[in-house]
Parts: structure tokens; C-alpha cells; sequence
């Protein structure tokens, strides 16, 4: 489900997040508020380590510390993904520390510290010792890709999206002197892996509505038997069917919104009957949306209990386009779920940053009203199945599910994680 990766991504993993410099050659560590995320994961396929990395990064002199970073570290999803069918979290990677220096010519040297979410199969033997090799210089990224696209992996989406192929362990692979940074990884089992967190159901029903909004791409081509316009049909079919009194109602397409419909209708829930809302939104690609997408799916989302987006990831620019057009509301407890390939890795800032500058203190690191489920993969539709899986758990209260309860009616291959889910306090009454 992906299809390009432009340096706009880059930028959008970065955004809000840079590490603030004090100096050419200051060491500092991250500030307060900043570029803090440590997330939890919880995931029944996948390992979670920590990968302790010191590494350096040759850019421009006006690129942020972050987004030098990310775009090196980009390299690392292609070299966990080709190695060991595993992923890093590069999107929501923490810089800890970092120091720069200028090296003339209108470039500087990065050096920096940080700690990277992994996830590791469970089916592949626990590393003792692991040596992530990156591109040095960021902006010779072009030249680097040339040069061993074929040798170290070879593209899928052309040259220019190398990274997410790159296989430095590919046989005959071998590297140029200064063209790579060699950097062994300290790695340990997080501390931050959960089991049996329940979604926050509580929440959800605080106001006796539930909301849920479901955005789908097109897979193929724009036409009535595409695989999107296919999934969103069944979803939406399938909500007014689980409805008493259920009504619809879809709406005209317009310049970038190829289909919408909403649907309401009332649930028995927790032992009383609730209201229940459906927005369903098909679009071409969400980064290229327009203004007619954000007027349904900005207020639906501000509302919304579970948000849904089934479809290409865009190399990440798709996901990071529905995190940036998110509407984040102070207090609101939300659930989102990223069907689309690598998602686990692609997502960056954005939406926590949005909900730490909507709850300040209460929610230092963005999660406390997130729950994020993503794929650490290349990801296969499924017609809307789990998608349907986490709205059925919504109304299905009276016996409420743990996140790894549904993670297991989720495809192995895809290699699942749930993240922020750490600070869940909802238990089942007894």
C-alpha cells in the first residue's frame, strides 16, 4: 500500500520536532518539552528493543539537527525490513543529545544520540549486537543512491526512494570510504513493551455517542470496482447494518473527494442505548487532497473515537498528511489506525505534538489521549476487516477486549503494534 516517497516526507517526520542548538559545537540535551516522545508498544508478532545509537550526519547549514536525522535514519526501515522482516520507529526516533559543527562549504557535522523503537520478530533470534550502517552525507543523498542502488538492495519505487530498500548486508555490498557512518547499537528490551491494555472504553463513552470517521485511498485506479472504493462500500454497508434505526446518506463528489457518506443510528452499549456516527471518505490520495477533504474530515475528526485510514501510505506522505489535517481536541481520547504499509515507521510528530500543545502538562508526551495502531510492514487490504474489528469492540463493551485480544485477528505478516497505549487506565468491572 505505498507509493513515493518526495524530501516533503522527511520535513513531515521532523516538523514541530527539531533539536534546539545552542551554539556550532555546544552538546545540549533535548529541551523540556521537546522531542521527548518515548513511546509504548504492545504487539503479539513483534519484540520491542531500544536501539541506543551514536552516530554523525553531514547537511546543510540551515537543516534542523531532527530532520538531518530522520532523513539518515530513513535507511534503517530498508536495512530492519530486508535483514530481518522488523522495523524501526524512525518517524518518532528521540534525540537525546547533539552537537554540531560547521565544516565550511555551507555544511555541518551532526553528532548525535537518540533511541529508536524497534520492533524485531518474534520468529528471529534476539541480537546480541547489531551495527546499523547509514548514508554520512544527507546531502549527497542523490550520488549514494546512484551509486548502490543494485549493489545494497535494489529500488522498488525508484532510485530516489532507495532508502526504503537499502540492504547493506546484500551479497558483493560494499561502501566507498566516507560514504557511510558505522554505528554500533546498544540494544535492550524496552522497558516500555505492555500487555493486556484495554482501549480506554470508558472514554469513549463519556458522552454516550460514539464517533467514527474511516478514510480510504484509491488502491489502483478510480472506478467503482477499485479496491478502495470496494473496502469503503463494505465498511459502510456494515456499520448501518450493526445499527438500529440506521440511516444514510452519501454525498456529492467534489474536487478531491471522490465519495463521502455518513451514516447514523442508534447501539445498545454498556447497557444502554447510545448514538452511533459514521463518516466514510474516499479519496485519490489523502496528501493531495484539498480543501473539500478537510471540511468533512476536519470535523469529523475533532469528534471522532476511532479514526481509520485504509490505504497507500505514500512512503508516509499520506499518513503524515492525515496526522497534519487532524483536528485534536483538548481531553478528547482518540484511537487511530494506520492500515497502510510501514505506518509504524513512517508516522511522525504531528498529531502528538497536537495533543501536547492541546493538554500541556497533563499529556507531556502526546499519548495520554492517543492510541495508535500501525502496521511495522508492507500491509495487505482486507476489506475492511480489522478496521470493523476495532468499531465491533466499541460496542461490544460488555465484554471488552484487550488490544492484544484483537491484535491476534490481525494478519501476522503485516506485524502489528499498538503505541501510546501505555497510560490506559481502564479495567473491567468484576
Amino acid at each position: 500500500m505505498m507509493t513515493r516517497l518526495p524530501r516533503a516526507l522527511v520535513l513531515a517526520l521532523a516538523a514541530n520536532a527539531a533539536v534546539v542548538m545552542a551554539g556550532c559545537s555546544a552538546e545540549v540535551d533535548a529541551p523540556s518539552g521537546e522531542d521527548t516522545t518515548d513511546v509504548a508498544i504492545t504487539s503479539n508478532d513483534g519484540k520491542l528493543f531500544d536501539f541506543g545509537i551514536k552516530a554523525e550526519v553531514v547537511a546543510d547549514e540551515e537543516t534542523e539537527a531532527r530532520a538531518a536525522i530522520v532523513e539518515q535514519l530513513a535507511y534503517v526501515q530498508g536495512a530492519l525490513t530486508t535483514d530481518v522482516k522488523g522495523n524501526g520507529q524512525v518517524g518518532l526516533v528521540n534525540v537525546t543529545k547533539s552537537s554540531e559543527a560547521s565544516l565550511g562549504g555551507g555544511k555541518k557535522r551532526i553528532t548525535y544520540e537518540a533511541s529508536l523503537p524497534v520492533i524485531w520478530p518474534k520468529t528471529a533470534a534476539t541480537p546480541r549486537e547489531y551495527t546499523l550502517v547509514l548514508p554520512l552525507d544527507v546531502t549527497a543523498l542523490q550520488r549514494f543512491n546512484r551509486t548502490y542502488d543494485g549493489k545494497c538492495g535494489t529500488n522498488e519505487y525508484g532510485v530516489e526512494t532507495f532508502w526504503h530498500d537499502f540492504n547493506p548486508k546484500a551479497a558483493g555490498c560494499t561502501f566507498a570510504d566516507g560514504d557511510v557512518f558505522r554505528a554500533p547499537v546498544k540494544i535492550q528490551r524496552s522497558a516500555k513493551a505492555t500487555t493486556n491494555k484495554y482501549p480506554e472504553y470508558d472514554k469513549v463513552l463519556a458522552d454516550d455517542v460514539i464517533d467514527v470517521v474511516a478514510v480510504f485511498g484509491i488502491i489502483s485506479s478510480n472506478a467503482p470496482n477499485d479496491e478502495g472504493a470496494r473496502e469503503m462500500e463494505t465498511v459502510t454497508q456494515k456499520t448501518l447494518a450493526s445499527l438500529t434505526g440506521g440511516t444514510r446518506k452519501d454525498g456529492a463528489a467534489s474536487a478531491t473527494v471522490i465519495k463521502s457518506t455518513q451514516v447514523t443510528g442508534k447501539a445498545t452499549v454498556g447497557g444502554r442505548e447510545r448514538t452511533v456516527n459514521y463518516t466514510g471518505v474516499l479519496v485519490n490520495e489523502v496528501s493531495s487532497a484539498g480543501a473539500d477533504f478537510d471540511a468533512i474530515y476536519g470535523p469529523a475528526s475533532a469528534k471522532a473515537d476511532l479514526i481509520v485510514y485504509s490505504g497507500h501510505s505514500g512512503l508516509g506522505s499520506n499518513i503524515n498528511s492525515l496526522a497534519s489535517r487532524t483536528t485534536v481536541v483538548a481531553g478528547k481520547y482518540q484511537i487511530l489506525y494506520l492500515n497502510g504499509c510501514q505506518t509504524f515507521g513512517y508516522l511522525g510528530r504531528a498529531l502528538h505534538d497536537k495533543k501536547i500543545a492541546a493538554n500541556g502538562a497533563a499529556d507531556r508526551e502526546g499519548s495520554k489521549f492517543l492510541d495508535i495502531v500501525a502496521n511495522a510492514l508492507p500491509a495487505y487490504g482486507d476489506d475492511g476487516a480489522t478496521g470493523l474489528l476495532l468499531y465491533k469492540a466499541l460496542l461490544e463493551q460488555d465484554a471488552p477486549r484487550t488490544y492484544n485480544d484483537l491484535l491476534r485477528q490481525f494478519s501476522r505478516i503485516h506485524l502489528v503494534a499498538v503505541f501510546g497505549e501505555d497510560d490506559n487506565t481502564f479495567t473491567p468491572a468484576r
